[in-house]
This record gives structure tokens, sequence and C-alpha cells, in this order.
């Protein structure tokens, strides 16, 4: 008899457990969530984290707010969501930056890894160079010619120290041994508006950025930066095709959290990503933007962020010395 109220005791505290972790599970989110995002308005990123938030809202039953928190390469939104609590309301859209930032600033107290953790993969997006119709440039070619003309006054828009269309730039410059200015902007608006009136000469811009300018004839795509051509400009040749083997700079978009999230949230964070990747409109969204999506489980994506990590580290370090 003993055994038996033992056992009915124990089989009560168990379901008692379960039910408890099932209440806990159901009450996330119990209020909005942040997706911080390091760079300004209307750039890709800003496009991807509004796009995704909306999808995540419907999932979750819970508003998911965007606000941008641009500087230091990303590094301010960064900071802003490893000192936030570890509650599961506060993300990070953070890009390839988050890599080269590791070797660009090791004073920067972030490692991922340590403080930050990755949670899922978006998409990714070629770079392409552009310039004004005005330049008189049609080709890499004539660009190269056109820039060892001009090797101290040749301006070039980037995002920031150590963005992609940073690296694009600095890469280019070791290629063919010339040296360009890079003006730094927080956003895509920003750069592309200096870059229409002429206040920089080109810009190898993030394809969601520039996609609306080429298509209207504003600007004029020299090369992409990917491994193969982009389906959303089919007709312009790869830096690689163009005499620069090997040239190979894209843009990836992903979630992290700070360090110390319960898992029961994270997978929930998780999951509603999953589901928002999955659905078509999404897909489709993504593809209009000139984003490819691409999955990964969350262990594979935090070692794609490893591997970054250790393959931007020599190309930078070339770059301060």
């Amino acid at each position: 008899m003993l055994l038996s109220r033992l056992t009915r005791s124990v089989a009560v505290a168990l379901a008692m457990v379960a039910f408890s972790a099932v209440c806990a599970s159901a009450e996330y989110p119990e209020k909005p969530i942040k997706l911080i995002v390091g760079f300004g308005a209307g750039g890709p990123t800003d496009i991807v984290a509004r796009v995704l938030a909306d999808q995540i809202s419907a999932r979750l039953g819970q508003q998911v707010v965007v606000e941008n928190k641009p500087g230091a390469s990303g590094n301010i939104a960064t900071q802003m969501v490893v000192s936030a609590p570890s509650d599961g309301y506060t993300f990070l859209v953070g890009t390839s930056s988050i890599a080269v930032n590791h070797a660009l600033f090791p004073d920067f107290p972030v490692k991922f890894g340590e403080d930050l953790v990755a949670i899922a993969p978006v998409g990714s997006t070629d770079n392409v160079l552009v310039v004004r119709p005005s330049l008189g440039v049609k080709d890499i070619e004539g660009f190269v010619r056109y820039v060892r003309q001009s090797p101290q006054g040749f301006t070039y828009a980037a995002f920031g120290v150590g963005s992609t269309s940073h690296l694009a730039g600095l890469a280019f410059e070791q290629r063919v041994n010339t040296t360009m200015q890079p003006v730094m902007y927080r956003g895509s608006s920003e750069a592309m508006k200096d870059l229409l009136g002429g206040h920089v000469k080109a810009w190898f811009a993030p394809m969601p950025s520039a996609i609306a300018q080429i298509r209207a004839g504003e600007l004029v795509p020299l090369a992409t930066t990917g491994p193969a051509r982009t389906p959303w400009l089919p007709d312009v040749p790869t830096m690689t095709e163009a005499g620069f083997a090997g040239f190979d700079v894209r843009l990836w978009v992903g979630i992290f959290a700070p360090a110390g999230v319960e898992e029961r949230r994270l997978r929930t964070f998780e999951q509603a990503i999953i589901e928002a990747m999955a659905a078509p409109d999404m897909r489709e969204n993504l593809f209009r933007q000139g984003l490819t999506p691409f999955s990964m489980t969350r262990t594979q994506f935090n070692a794609f962020v490893s591997d970054e990590i250790a393959r931007w580290k020599p190309v930078v370090k070339a770059v301060k010395n």
C-alpha cells in the first residue's frame, strides 16, 4: 500500500512538472519582441528584418518590433542585444559583418559563442558593382582604367568598416594595385542618394539596395561578387568572369540571441523563423528583394558563423597591415 501511494505521488509530481513546463512554454511570448538591426532603414538587413518580423508576429501572436541601431559596423546593435536581459525578447538581425568584426575589432568585448549565439539563417545576396551612366563606364575593364586614372580621387560608398561593400572595395584595390577612398554610410538610402547625386562614384552595393535603380536605368551594373551569375541580373558577369578569379564577397543575414536565453524560448522563436521561411510569400518577398533564402539547423548555423570568422581573419589582417 505504501509503495502504491508513493508511486501515485511520484506520478502526480511528474505530471505537475510536465504541466508547468507546458504552461511556461505557452506563456512565451507575453509581450512584444524586439529585432535589433545594426544598420539604417532601407538597407538589405532592414528590409529582411521587417519582412520577417511580420511573419513571426503572425505565428507567435505577439508583435515583433524592428529597431534600427546603426553605427560602428553593427557593433552598437550587437552590444545592445548582449546587454539586454536573456529572456527571449531581444534578438539581433546580424550579418556577415559579425564575422569580420571579430578580426577588425579584437578589443570589442562581445565574442561569438560566448556572449552571442546564432539562432537561424535567413538569406544571402551578392553585391553588385554599380556606377552612374554619366561616368561613361560600361564594364570592368573600363572601370579599372577609370580608377587608375584617378587613384587619389576615386570614392566609393560603403555601409561601414568591414561591411561587404567595404571588403569588396578592399579586395578590388588589392587585385588592381590601386587606391580608392571609401565613404562610410549608416544606411542604404544615404549611400544611394550620394551615389545618384555624384558625391561618390561607385558602390559594391548589396543586391536589394540597388536592383530597383538598375532596372530603372539610373545605375549601370558592371559585375556581381558571387561565385555564379545571379538570377536577378543574368546578363551581368561575375567578378570572376571579368578576370578576378575567386572573387567571392556576399552578404548573409541571420538571427542571433544573447547567450543564456532559456532553451524552450529559443526553440519557440527558432520554430517561428523556420515556419516563416517556409512560407511561399516570404520566400517570394525575399526573392523580389534580391535575396536567396537558405536554411541550416541551429548547430549548423553556429558552425557556419565560426567558419566565417576564421575565413575573414587572414583577409582583414592583410588589409590592416
